[in-house]
């Protein structure tokens, strides 16, 4: 129960009301609660209850009947407190499924603390995402998971983003075909060696050769990356942390959609996901924490590994990290800049701009276009293709009207000519890029690198969308 205290508040002048601005504050959690429970969080303040279990504020649970047996849940609730209030303690409590009473959480040193650091995600101040009641170390936190997982058979695949996935390893080729069924095209592997054949994929030999797991993806047409890492080891993760970040960058843009497993999908994997999210896209650790966690509620988060990782990243990969985002933003300015090339655009129709960023020599003749499935694309004829102007050697936009109409398709890809040769984009995962109607009359997209189906920037705003939609 709360550990209480006696605060004394100077009182302002009855003459004189003053109403402070209230802010939302993100109070979130993991729990190993049972399905049918509920949490919530409470305090000693008006908006918190002030202890008061009839007045605490009930928590959403973001995986509820869709977790398995023995995995935790994320419990999160947004509360507008004051933003000149100081002192703000609270606990969060189990309201047990089936009338089991009530559930306060037992924390040392007593209550929690209110304590906003400028963390957030959007306007909404983001706490540290907590562990219901618990200081359970790295080994302890896995065993509650994964041990009712593996004596199971089962496979718990969690999704962070719509390229990125985390999860604990497969047992067999049914989960294989499983992670293919999801649009899954590259697995990352963090097992070491021993972890592969104490924890393999059955009937291929994997208990003699970690390797053998390699056909079965080929034969699948899934790319497969074995970065082995030792297991609840903070240096060995630290070791893997820079090249992981970046090959997972190299695979997002060419877009890949990744699965990330060790043994239970709790330690290495999941340091692999904070890893890019932090190095490359430049999420904030507790911004990271709060996709991860929401995402998949059995990550432990090692943070000292990615501090210490952190250099190591920067002098062999951040310059090109750095310089790729002011390039990014050069060309964005760019390609608003520019000038229309359409006199007018015709009724049921929306102009759309496309830009890509490709070096070509002007004293050859060499010139960009975009081909497609539409008749204003050339119907994937590069002789009908939309030609595109140079705005300088690198950078390349062009203006077209689209029939566009909401929910209405366009594949589409750019292609470079020079002389009688033609180099079109070509993705390892074998797709073309897209582009979906949504009835707007200006249509405005984002700068594209010949080659990369992906940016930076969408991975970061899909990321951010799992904090705040």
């Amino acid at each position: 129960k709360p550990c209480r205290a006696v605060h004394f508040q100077q009182r302002l002048p009855t003459s004189a009301p003053f109403v402070f601005s209230k802010m939302p504050v993100r109070f979130s959690c993991t729990s190993f609660a049972p399905v049918g429970s509920r949490l919530a969080v409470i305090g000693n303040c008006p908006e918190l209850g002030d202890w008061s279990l009839e007045r605490a504020k009930m928590m959403e649970a973001r995986l509820g009947q869709g977790r398995l047996q023995s995995e935790p849940d994320f419990h999160w609730v947004d509360v507008e407190l004051p933003q000149a209030q100081q002192g703000v303690e609270y606990k969060f409590v189990e309201f047990c499924g089936g009338g089991g009473g009530v559930k306060w959480e037992e924390t040392a040193g007593g209550n929690r603390h209110v304590v906003l650091d400028g963390e957030r995600a959007g306007e909404v101040q983001l706490l540290p995402v907590e562990k219901f009641g618990t200081n359970a170390t790295e080994s302890d936190h896995t065993a509650s998971f994964y041990s009712g997982v593996k004596q199971r058979g089962e496979i718990s695949v969690r999704r962070v983003t719509s390229q990125i996935f985390i999860g604990s390893c497969p047992r067999s080729t049914q989960h294989i075909d499983y992670l293919r069924s999801l649009g899954i095209t590259a697995i990352a592997n963090f097992q070491s060696e021993d972890d592969c054949k104490r924890n393999c994929v059955a009937g291929m030999g994997m208990e003699e050769n970690a390797q053998a797991v390699r056909g079965e993806y080929d034969r699948r047409g899934m790319q497969y990356i074995w970065m082995p890492t030792a297991d609840m080891c903070s240096e060995g993760r630290t070791q893997m942390l820079p090249r992981a970040s970046h090959t997972f960058a190299e695979l997002l843009r060419a877009g890949h959609v990744i699965y990330s497993h060790c043994n239970a999908g709790v330690g290495r994997s999941v340091s692999a996901v904070c890893g890019y999210l932090t190095f490359v896209l430049g999420l904030t650790d507790r911004q990271m924490q709060h996709v991860v966690a929401s995402s998949r509620p059995a990550a432990f988060f090692d943070f000292e590994a990615l501090r210490r990782a952190r250099p190591s990243f920067d002098g062999t990969f951040g310059k090109d990290v750095g310089t790729r985002a002011h390039i990014d933003d050069e060309f964005c300015k760019r390609r608003d800049a520019t000038a229309t090339t359409l006199s007018n655009t015709p009724p049921g129709t929306s102009r759309v701009r496309f830009s890509v960023a490709y070096a070509t020599q002007h004293d050859d003749g060499s010139r960009v276009v975009v081909v497609g499935s539409c008749p204003e694309l050339g119907s994937w004829d590069v002789r009908m293709a939309l030609v595109m102007e140079s705005c300088g050697p690198d950078f390349h936009v062009a203006d077209v009207a689209l029939p566009m109409p909401a929910g209405h398709k366009i594949d589409y890809k750019f292609v470079a000519l020079s002389g009688d040769s033609e180099r079109w984009e070509e993705f390892s995962i074998g797709c073309n890029r897209h582009l979906e109607g949504k009835g707007d009359e200006h249509v405005i997209l984002p700068v594209a690198r010949f080659g990369q189906l992906y940016g930076d920037q969408k991975q970061r705003e899909e990321a951010m969308a799992v904090i705040v939609p």
